[in-house]
């Protein structure tokens, strides 16, 4: 394992000063990174461990959005009674991710970095538009995850700048949001095909409003809108998979790899889509009575 200069600042202002230094990398859960150090993958001389940071871990209702510390982890997302509420499918995405040693390390915002096509965790912060609060030494900005992921292990983020926190308005009404994935077994095992639908029905128990994203179907983790725009005003009834299918063919591009066939993604796709919107009508009906 290689040598770096490590360092554990215990507060904000410590961490913007420790990712000042050239070539600082944040470890956060270490989840990914101390796998990449054993291969001889990880390229930098100064990690910055964010472990000691408590104040960006938290989970809080502050009225009119939901605010996640960068640091709060899969375990604690996967617990919260306030998540269980307002994002089911991001407690369901929490619960599915590897073993609860690993849940209990890893991150959201580390999750957010990696910038995998196959993470877990995106799908069901994009159907909720989740907007980032990115801080540094040299101040903050607000950016929309989706802008944020550029490509596989790619983001916007900036020389110096780290996640400081997730946020997301709550749907309102008769809604609900689920999360679905396909592995090569049950338990910890990166998706092949992951999708997060919420839903939101009328007075007539027709979709009024829909969002879906899909991971492991294209580069990044992507909002489906062509398939959201064709299921608009419509009943969800199970003939509607043929519909998400073909929609679907606009908007993914999945490729064949060691876990998976581009054929199979390409099927995997539509079907939990229509399984997690079935989850979330489900859940839409139960609040709308």
């Amino acid at each position: 394992m290689q040598e770096f200069i490590y360092h554990r600042p215990v507060t904000i202002t410590e961490l913007k000063e420790s990712l000042c230094e050239p070539g600082a990398r944040i470890l956060a859960g270490g989840t990914d990174i101390v796998p990449r150090m054993r291969q001889g993958r990880f390229s930098s001389s100064i990690l910055v461990d964010t472990s000691g940071v408590d104040s960006m871990r938290f989970i809080e209702d502050q009225g009119n959005e939901i605010v996640l510390g960068a640091l709060t982890t899969h375990q604690e997302a996967a617990e919260s009674a306030l998540l269980k509420n307002i994002n089911p499918a991001l407690v369901t995405a929490a619960e599915s991710i590897g073993c609860q040693q690993t849940r209990c390390r890893g991150t959201l915002g580390g999750n957010i970095a990696n910038a995998s096509p196959a993470a877990d965790t995106l799908p069901p912060l994009l159907i909720f538009d989740a907007t980032l609060l990115l801080q540094s030494l040299g101040g903050e900005r607000r950016i929309l995850l989706e802008k944020f992921i550029l490509g596989p292990g790619k983001t916007d983020l900036q020389e110096g700048e780290f996640i400081h926190s997730i946020s997301f308005k709550p749907m309102f009404g008769s809604w609900g949001s689920a999360f679905i994935k396909v592995g090569k077994r049950s338990g910890m095992a990166v998706s092949v095909v992951n999708a997060a639908v919420a839903v939101e029905l009328n007075d007539k128990e027709e979709i009024s409003d829909i969002r879906i994203a899909l991971g492991s179907v294209a580069p990044t983790v992507i909002r489906c809108r062509k398939v959201e725009q064709s299921l608009i005003g419509k009943v969800p009834v199970p003939e509607l998979i043929k519909e998400i299918h073909e929609a679907c063919q606009e908007e993914i591009s999945p490729i064949t790899d060691i876990r998976s066939s581009e054929e199979y993604r390409d099927h995997a796709a539509a079907v939990i889509i229509h399984r997690a919107l079935e989850s979330a009508v489900e859940q839409a009906i139960g609040r709308g009575r």
